[in-house]
C-alpha cells in the first residue's frame, strides 16, 4: 500500500495526521506527500502498488480527483481508496470519502500509535524544521467537540481524550527521535475539560519544552488557574477562535460565547504569554461590511494578532460545490455583498505574519492601512506586537 496527501494549499507546515496514523496502523509503505513536497509531481505514478490510499480533505478534493483519475489509467489494476478514520476533521476542514474507502474505526484514543512520520516522503523537510524550532510537532490530545458552533465541522460532537500521559510520552518520543524543539496543540476543543488540561500541563513542565496552543481554546473555559499552569508549563502562545466581536453574530452562529467573555480571556492571556491571537471569519450569518470592519477594530483595540478568513458554507463534496472556508476559498456573498466581503479581507492581509501569500512588504502595507482607517494610537499599537514578536522570535535563535 501506498498512501497520498494531495495538495490544500495550506499549511504545508502541519502534517496530514489522519494519513499519519492511518498509514502506521495499516502498515503502509510512505505517504506521498505532496501539500508539504509538491515536487516532483509525477513522482506517485512511478511505482505501481496493489492499493493506493488517499486521504484529503474539502479543500485539497480536486487534486486527490486528478491523482485518482492519472494512477487508474496508467495502473488499472490497482485498487484506489479513500482513507477514513476516526480523525475525520483538521485544522476545522473535513476529510471526504469515496464509495470504496478504507476505513480505521478504532476510536480516537490512547489505542491510537504515536505516528510514524518517517513514511511521510517529505519527512526531511519536517525534521529540518523541526528541529530547528521554525516549525512546530503537531500534537493531538483530544478530537470532537460538544459545542454548537453552526460554521464549524468539529460542532456538536462527542469529546474523545488521550490521557495525558500518553500525549506526554509522544512528545518525548519525537524529541529522542527528530529532535523536536516545540509542539503545537490541536485539539478541536483542548480545555472543555479544565482538571485535564491542567494535569496535562503539569505533565509537559517537567520536559521544559515550548508549546502553543492555538486550537481548540475556548475563551469562556478560560480562567486565571488554567492560564497559569498553561504558562509554568511552557506554553507562550495561544489564540482564540473569537469570530467576531458583534454580539449578534456570536449569537447567530450559536457560538455559546459572550463578547465580554471572550475580553476577559484576551486580557488574561495577555498577562501570562508571549502573544496572543484571535481568529475571525468575514461574511458569518448575521454579520454586515460594517460589523466585520468593528471587528477589526476591536482586535486592534485588544492588541492582539488577528488572523482572517471566509465563512463559505459546506455545501456538498462535488469538486464544483462550494466546500467550507480557508485562505483558499473566495466569498460566498450570501450573507453581504462578495465585494464588500472581498474589501475586509483585503484590509487584513498582512494583519499576521504567518499564513498564505504574507509577506513583508504586505505586513508594512497593512499598517500605513490600519494609519489611514484607525489613526495612529491603534497603528502604534499593533506595531509594538511586530517589536514584541520579533524579540521572542530571536530569543528562539540564540537558545
Amino acid at each position: 500500500m501506498i498512501f497520498v496527501n494531495p495538495i490544500a494549499r495550506s499549511n504545508t507546515d502541519i502534517p496530514n495526521l489522519a494519513v499519519g496514523y492511518a498509514a502506521t496502523m495499516l502498515a503502509a509503505e510512505r505517504i506521498v506527500d505532496y501539500n508539504t513536497m509538491p515536487e516532483p509531481a509525477d513522482r506517485v505514478y512511478e511505482k505501481e502498488t496493489d492499493v493506493l490510499g488517499i486521504s484529503f480533505q474539502s479543500r485539497s478534493l480536486s487534486h486527490a480527483e486528478e491523482i485518482r483519475e492519472k494512477y487508474q489509467a496508467k495502473f488499472p489494476n490497482s485498487r484506489i481508496r479513500s482513507i477514513t478514520t476516526a480523525l475525520d476533521v483538521q485544522c476545522c476542514y473535513p476529510f471526504l470519502a469515496w464509495p470504496e474507502t478504507l476505513i480505521v474505526d478504532t476510536p480516537f484514543s490512547d489505542a491510537y500509535p504515536f505516528p510514524n512520520y518517517e513514511l511521510f516522503d517529505s519527512f526531511p523537510v519536517f525534521q529540518k524544521h523541526w528541529s530547528s524550532g521554525e516549525w512546530h510537532y503537531p500534537l493531538m490530545t483530544s478530537m470532537g467537540c460538544p459545542f454548537l458552533c453552526t460554521y464549524c465541522q468539529s460542532r456538536n460532537r462527542k469529546w474523545y481524550p488521550r490521557s495525558p500521559q500518553n500525549c506526554v510520552d509522544e512528545i518525548k518520543q519525537a524529541r529522542e527521535r527528530w529532535q523536536i524543539r516545540s509542539f503545537t496543540v490541536m485539539d478541536d476543543c483542548f480545555n472543555l475539560k479544565k482538571d485535564r488540561a491542567i494535569e496535562f500541563c503539569r505533565k509537559v513542565k517537567d520536559l521544559g519544552i515550548e508549546w502553543y496552543c492555538t486550537n481548540g481554546l475556548r475563551a469562556d473555559r478560560m480562567d486565571e488557574e488554567l492560564a497559569r499552569e498553561m504558562a509554568a508549563s511552557g506554553c507562550t502562545t495561544v489564540g482564540f477562535g473569537i469570530e467576531s466581536a458583534d454580539p449578534a453574530v456570536l449569537k447567530a452562529i450559536t457560538k455559546g460565547e459572550t463578547i465580554e467573555q471572550i475580553e476577559s480571556a484576551v486580557c488574561m492571556a495577555k498577562k501570562h504569554f508571549a502573544s496572543v491571537s484571535g481568529y475571525f471569519i468575514i461574511g458569518l450569518p448575521g454579520s454586515s461590511y460594517e460589523a466585520d470592519m468593528r471587528s477589526i477594530k476591536w482586535g486592534l483595540e485588544q492588541g492582539i494578532y488577528m488572523s482572517f478568513s471566509f465563512y463559505v458554507p459546506f455545501k456538498g463534496t462535488t469538486q464544483n460545490d462550494r466546500i467550507f472556508y480557508g485562505d483558499a476559498a473566495r466569498p460566498a456573498g450570501n450573507i453581504y455583498p462578495a465585494e464588500l466581503q472581498q474589501k475586509v479581507y483585503d484590509f487584513t492581509r498582512g494583519l499576521s505574519w504567518g499564513g498564505v501569500n504574507r509577506s513583508i512588504s504586505r505586513v508594512i502595507g497593512n499598517r500605513f492601512a490600519i494609519l489611514g482607517k484607525f489613526g495612529l494610537r491603534l497603528c502604534i499599537k499593533y506595531c509594538l506586537l511586530d517589536i514584541r514578536k520579533s524579540a521572542n522570535k530571536l530569543r528562539r535563535i540564540l537558545s
